[in-house]
C-alpha cells in the first residue's frame, strides 16, 4: 500500500474513533459496567485464597449477587471460602443541629463463601465489545514486524484478567484469543512498546497511555478491514479518555499506526493484502 494511501486510512480511522468517543458510552459498555460493579474487589489475602481453591476462577461473587445478575449456583457446587469482615457501626456526632456520623470498625472476621461463574447457570453476563473479522495474513505479518523490532512475543494463560501485557522488550498475549482479537491486542501492546518503553516520552497518566495504545490498535485494525465496532471507543472511555486526550496525542497515534500499516500492507507477491487495503481506501473515500 502506498504511503499516501496509508496516511489517508489513518486519518479516516482517527476521525471515526473521535466521533465514536464523542458519542458517549455505548449500550454495550453501560451494561458491562453495571454488571462488573456487582463484583467486589477482594483483598490480597482473599485473592490468594480464591486462587488456591480455584485457580481458574474468573468472576467471583456471592450466592445472592449471582441471583441479582440472573444466574444461579448449581446444586452440589462447593463454595470458595474467603474471610469477610464483621463491621461495627456507632454514631459519633453530638446531636442537635449537627448531623451524626457513622464510624465503622472491623471487630473480627468470619468465613464466607463465594462462587465462580463456572459454578453457575443462567443469563449470560454482558461482555465487553470485541474486534471481529479475520485478519488473515496480516496477523503473521504483524508478528514478523514486532519481531523485527527486537521484541519477543510470548503466549500465556496466566495473565489474570489481562489479554496482553507489554513489559519493555517482551509482549505477552493471552493464549486463547481469537485471531481478530489477537491482532488488535498485539497492536495495542506494540504501541505501548513503541510509545511508552522507548526514550523519555512516556506520559504520566494511565488515561493517556491507554488512549494512545488503543487508538493505534483501532487505526491499524480498521486499516486492514476488521470490524472494530465500539470495542476501542469503549476501552478508551473505560479509562476516562475523551476527544481532548485523543487530539493531544494525534501526531503520535497517526505516526505509529501509519508505520505499522505501511509495514504489514507492503505488496508481497501481489497477495490479498493489497486488495483488502485498497477496498478500505475505497470505503473511506
Amino acid at each position: 500500500m502506498k504511503r499516501d494511501e496509508v496516511q489517508r486510512i489513518a486519518r479516516q480511522a482517527f476521525v471515526q474513533l473521535v466521533e465514536s468517543v464523542e458519542a458517549g458510552k455505548s449500550e454495550t459498555l453501560v451494561n458491562y459496567l453495571k454488571a462488573m460493579a456487582r463484583f467486589h474487589r477482594y483483598s490480597l489475602g482473599n485473592a490468594i485464597l480464591i486462587r488456591l481453591q480455584k485457580p481458574d476462577a474468573t468472576h467471583v461473587a456471592g450466592f445472592r449477587t449471582w441471583q441479582r445478575l440472573g444466574r444461579r449456583v448449581r446444586k452440589g457446587e462447593h463454595g470458595i471460602g474467603i474471610m469477610a469482615p464483621i463491621v461495627h457501626r456507632r454514631k459519633t456526632g453530638t446531636g442537635g443541629d449537627r448531623e451524626e456520623d457513622d464510624e465503622e470498625t472491623v471487630r473480627t472476621f468470619k468465613t464466607a463463601h463465594v462462587f465462580d461463574i463456572s459454578q453457575t447457570d443462567g443469563k449470560p453476563l454482558p461482555e465487553f465489545a470485541r474486534v471481529q473479522g479475520n485478519p488473515e495474513q496480516f496477523l503473521d505479518r504483524l508478528k514478523q514486524y514486532v519481531a523485527s523490532k527486537g521484541i519477543q512475543l510470548k503466549h500465556s494463560e496466566h495473565l489474570a484478567m489481562a489479554e496482553g501485557v507489554s513489559t519493555g522488550g517482551t509482549i505477552l498475549l493471552k493464549q486463547s484469543l481469537a485471531p481478530a482479537e489477537e491482532f488488535s491486542v498485539l497492536c495495542h501492546e506494540y504501541a505501548h512498546e513503541r510509545l511508552h518503553h522507548q526514550g523519555d516520552t512516556r506520559p504520566d497518566e494511565k488515561k493517556v497511555l491507554e488512549t494512545q495504545a488503543e487508538a493505534v490498535a483501532f487505526v491499524v485494525s480498521y486499516g486492514i478491514g476488521l470490524d472494530v465496532n465500539t470495542s476501542s471507543s469503549d476501552y478508551i472511555q473505560l479509562y476516562s479518555g475523551d476527544r481532548k486526550t485523543l487530539m493531544e496525542s494525534l501526531e503520535r497515534i497517526q505516526r505509529t499506526a501509519s508505520e505499522i500499516l505501511a509495514a504489514i500492507t507492503a505488496d508481497r507477491q501481489a497477495d490479498r493484502g493489497l486488495q483488502i487495503g485498497s477496498a478500505v481506501v475505497a470505503q473511506a473515500a
